[in-house]
């Protein structure tokens, strides 16, 4: 029988965001981190924007790659939409400038 109280992973297809690792105190006195200098707890997130505001999810190690990935595939798709607006616009500016020149 399949353990149901873990989800399993789910690789995700495109996601919006940034991975980052934050580098924190925990703020306990007697943790490592309090004595100050590099010892600080880090944490791999995902960072993306949400109506004006930065989110944060936690990212466990497991899905790290995946989530990586998706983002790369999301910028990508990005560029590629970039450029056929402006393909679109430029042939935009183009007919109209054509239409013109026609007029007398």
């Amino acid at each position: 029988m399949a353990d149901r109280s873990r989800p399993q992973p789910v690789e995700p297809g495109i996601l919006r965001g940034s991975v980052v690792v934050h580098r924190r105190r925990c703020g306990k006195a007697n943790c490592r981190c309090a004595g100050g200098g590099d010892a600080l707890h880090e944490s791999t997130v995902l960072s993306y924007s949400e109506a004006g505001k930065t989110r944060f999810v936690m990212l466990p190690a497991s899905e790290v790659g995946a989530v990586v990935e998706a983002v790369g595939r999301y910028r990508a798709e990005a560029q590629r939409l970039e450029q056929r607006a402006e393909s679109g616009l430029a042939e935009l500016v183009a007919r109209l400038e054509a239409a013109r020149r026609r007029r007398p």
